[in-house]
């Protein structure tokens, strides 16, 4: 019975050996697995509070979006509200095309008031300088027609006198031709006088037409602005 014990422990001894280096690794790789999953654990436990970090960001720009969310959603219903229907707008662009027109019209008569003023005041110009003609013409044929009566006297007096010599006929012959020329002169400056009288006549006259649609376009063009101020 004993040597059957020595003999099972002398078997069992190889076994012991094996089942120490067994544990002996096991326990290493207990050791090297708790270091492992302590290194995981940290590593875990980092994730965890950058995740709880990132989490709690995220709910204060959660929260930040939602307030802006608010805000917006307020403004565009106050917009909403303070806004107008597809017919008001289509009214309103109708006006606006309308004032557009008006405004096209007053630009348009504004120029046509300037050109028209220029032409006024080319016309003023022109009766000016008529009128400067008709007074030189007139002071020409009052001189002239003062010469010829001047020229007629004297002529009536050599023709009271008989007797006439020489000398008196021949200057009663000069103070005739004197006369006929001055004769035509006189009519020449007549002629010219009443064309220049036409001519000053058909200006003044043009120039009240042009000085009545003047002021007609202008009370028009007051008009006009006054409507265009009210819409």
């Amino acid at each position: 019975m004993e040597t059957l014990n020595f003999h099972n422990l002398k078997l069992s001894l190889p076994l012991v050996k094996y089942f120490i280096r067994f544990t002996l690794l096991s326990f290493l790789f207990f050791l090297s697995e708790k270091e492992t999953w302590k290194t995981e654990s940290e590593t875990m436990k980092e994730e965890k509070r950058k995740l709880e970090d990132q989490i709690q960001q995220d709910a204060i720009k959660v929260k930040e979006y939602n307030e802006m969310a608010v805000f917006k959603i307020a403004a565009l219903q106050k917009v909403i509200d303070n806004s107008v229907s597809l017919s008001e707008l289509e009214l309103a662009n109708k006006q606006y095309n309308e004032l557009t027109i008006k405004y096209r019209d007053i630009l348009q008569k504004d120029n046509m008031l300037v050109q028209r003023t220029n032409n006024l005041e080319h016309l003023e110009c022109e009766n000016a300088s008529l009128k400067e003609q008709m007074e030189s013409v007139n002071k020409e044929l009052e001189i002239t027609k003062e010469k010829l009566h001047t020229l007629e006297q004297a002529w009536e007096q050599e023709a009271k006198f008989g007797n006439e010599s020489n000398m008196d006929k021949a200057r009663k012959s000069v103070t005739n031709s004197e006369i006929v020329s001055i004769s035509k002169k006189i009519t020449t400056l007549e002629m010219k006088e009443l064309n220049e009288r036409q001519r000053a006549e058909h200006a003044q006259k043009m120039y009240e037409h042009a000085k009545t649609s003047l002021k007609q376009m202008e009370e028009r063009n007051i008009e006009l602005e006054t409507k265009f101020a009210e819409v």
